[in-house]
């Protein structure tokens, strides 16, 4: 899954440590959903998504295409 969450945090001066605080999560869960090594919870998926102020998972989260 590809995400936007680095664009959106870094429109909002956030830092990883600061998101993850905010949510309650590891700076390295983070980091590895960022980077596309881990793919969130849907409970995480919504919680970074409030976080960054957006209202749809969608704005944040995409889905990889299937072949």
């Amino acid at each position: 899954m590809k995400n936007n969450i680095a664009i959106f945090r870094k429109e909002l001066g956030m830092t990883q440590k600061q998101l993850a605080h905010a949510i309650g999560m590891s700076v390295e869960d983070l980091n590895a959903i960022e980077n596309n090594t881990l793919e969130p919870t849907l409970i995480d998926a919504n919680n970074i998504v409030k976080a960054l102020k957006k209202e749809y998972i969608a704005e944040v989260f995409m889905l990889k295409e299937l072949d």
